[in-house]
């Protein structure tokens, strides 16, 4: 494939010093040049084989663009690292405009009942469907420009026949995706998100909710011991949280029926890889909290971040006496309050709909989009997006979703006695 070194070379790198007046004047003015070249440039897309291939374009973007945390450099190589590829194919896409990257699609391309798709890698237990995206090239993805793109991706790969984008925001940091110019539909869960202010939750709690959770942390201290939210900062302190995290989820996912996804090996090696390589990072790719009361976890809480965005992946708290406490308003109100200090102004909790969620973040409609690129993809793509509006009818019907996981859990553990896995990864947070 194509290399894509010498696009990276620094721009203007032997222009004389200045003041900071003029240099400050010289950059604005070589953006706005840019801007414009960029704007009249035709686009070309390359194709790349693995994530370290595209690393240097990658993290080129990741200082300028927009994205999720779930698009991010060290997210996917930690992921990839850790659940290789089966007979996916990696096929990392990066546009040009010109000699600069102004987007990047992640992709993995696999073969499913003769029907050869690209989607998000990781985008099974990511949060948000997007792409690494410069915010001044938005307006030129279009579907007229877009199409051509994706059908040269499919002749590079040596063949694709649709495209699959799911549970896409409709913006993201005041960016509209211009991704649901394509035709899209509701996805099955919802995705969960609001602002952070400078005074962290007490800007959106009310005062009789503030009062409940400090008078919860004044009795669980009185009866444990001191509370503190801490930041796991070393591997051995990784390495208790982590234990701590996959007890605590074990047990309420035996409370639900379910499997542990999170102590299957590649999971346990995913978490602890990229916690570790990134401690000592302002913006981690993963980062575990503990809240201890005395010496004892009673909650964790597992997050990544990109640039001011905060996602809190995953979260447990612990059963027993603690419980009482309110456990999880004691650890989201700590653990935002730490957030607005950073300089974090937005936080999500993901998808799947739970009722603690709507406490800190507000409800949001995400989107999927399956685009044809062969004929082969105009029939597959309408069957596909049926299966999911009948999850999405299933789902948020309360009775029929509980009828569903009844029914599945009983059928599961007659089948040798086995505890089922959840049929979705959003059912398990």
């Amino acid at each position: 494939m194509q290399s894509i070194a010498a696009r990276l070379e620094p721009i203007n790198r032997d222009t004389p010093a200045r003041s900071d007046d003029a240099a400050a004047e010289h950059l604005m003015r070589r953006d706005a040049e840019a801007d414009t070249e960029s704007a009249s440039t035709p686009l070309q897309v390359t194709l790349l084989d693995s994530v370290e291939t595209a690393e240097a374009a990658w993290r080129e973007l990741e200082k300028t663009a927009v994205l999720t945390p779930y698009q991010r450099y060290d997210w996917i190589k930690a992921l990839l690292e850790s659940r290789p590829l089966g007979k996916e194919r990696c096929a990392v896409a990066v546009i040009y405009a010109g000699e600069r990257p102004i987007a990047l699609f992640p992709f993995e391309i696999h073969r499913r009942f003769g029907v050869r798709t690209a989607g998000i890698i990781g985008a099974d237990i990511g949060n948000a469907g997007w792409l690494v995206l410069e915010r001044e090239a938005a307006p030129r993805l279009t579907p007229e420009v877009l199409t051509p793109i994706f059908e040269e991706i499919g002749r590079q790969a040596g063949g694709l026949d649709m495209v699959c984008l799911m549970s896409q925001p409709e913006s993201w940091l005041g960016l509209d995706n211009p991704l649901l110019a394509f035709r899209h539909q509701p996805a099955p869960d919802h995705f969960y998100m609001a602002s952070i202010g400078a005074r962290g939750a007490s800007e959106r709690l009310n005062g009789k909710r503030i009062r409940n959770i400090q008078r919860g942390k004044r009795r669980l201290q009185e009866a444990m011991g001191p509370v503190m939210l801490r930041r796991a900062q070393s591997v051995d302190e990784i390495a208790r949280v982590h234990a701590t995290f996959l007890e605590q989820r074990g047990a309420r996912f035996a409370q639900m029926g379910v499997k542990n996804i999170f102590a299957e090996e590649w999971f346990v090696a995913f978490f602890g890889r990229a916690a570790a390589t990134s401690l000592g990072s302002d913006r981690p790719a993963l980062r575990f909290h503990a809240l201890y009361a005395g010496d004892e976890i009673v909650a964790t809480s597992c997050g990544t971040c990109c640039g001011t965005h905060y996602s809190q992946y995953i979260n447990s708290t612990a059963s027993g006496p603690a419980a009482k406490y309110s456990l999880m308003g004691i650890l989201m109100y700590e653990l935002v309050t730490e957030l607005a200090g950073m300089g974090i102004t937005s936080i999500d909790m993901g998808l799947g709909d739970f009722d603690y969620k709507t406490d800190w973040t507000d409800k949001h409609v995400v989107f999927d989009s399956v685009i044809p690129v062969t004929v082969a993809g105009q029939i597959a793509a309408p069957a596909l997006l049926g299966l999911r509006r009948l999850k999405r009818a299933i789902k948020q019907n309360d009775k029929l979703f509980g009828t569903l996981k009844r029914l599945r859990a009983i059928t599961l553990k007659g089948k040798g006695g086995e505890t089922p896995e959840a049929t979705d990864f959003e059912e398990t947070k």
